[in-house]
C-alpha cells in the first residue's frame, strides 16, 4: 500500500510540474497531451524503477532509470507530435524540457526530506 501511495505522489508532483511549465506555451492542447504522457508512462516507470531496486543492486537502478527516462522522453515526444501535430524535433525538446524540469523537482525534493 505505501509503495501504491509513492507511485501516486510521484504522479501527482510530476503532472503538477510538468502541467504547469506546459502552461508557459498557452497551448491547451500541450497542456492536455503532457496530462495524457504523465498518466500513460509515470506509474509504468515508477512500477518498474521500484521492482528494480527491490531485486537489484544500485548500480543497476541507475543504469535504468537513466534508460527508462531516456524511453520516456521519446515515447512523449511522439505522443506529443501525434496529438498537437508538433514537429518531431521540437517535440523532442519540449518532452526533454518537462521531463529533466521534473526529474529535478524530484530530485530536489529528495534532498529536502
Amino acid at each position: 500500500m505505501i509503495l501504491l501511495a509513492w507511485v501516486l505522489v510521484a504522479l501527482i508532483l510530476t503532472i503538477l510540474v510538468e502541467c504547469g511549465l506546459s502552461l508557459l506555451f498557452r497551448q491547451r492542447k500541450l497542456t492536455y497531451c503532457v496530462l495524457v504522457c504523465n498518466l500513460l508512462t509515470n506509474p509504468l516507470m515508477n512500477l518498474l524503477l521500484i521492482v528494480v531496486s527491490v531485486f537489484f543492486a544500485r548500480e543497476v537502478y541507475f543504469v535504468v532509470l537513466g534508460f527508462l527516462e531516456l524511453a520516456v522522453v521519446g515515447v512523449e515526444a511522439f505522443i506529443i507530435t501525434l496529438m498537437t501535430e508538433t514537429k518531431p524535433r521540437k517535440a523532442v525538446l519540449l518532452s526533454l524540457f518537462f521531463n529533466a524540469s521534473s526529474f529535478g523537482v524530484g530530485l530536489l525534493l529528495q534532498a529536502l526530506l
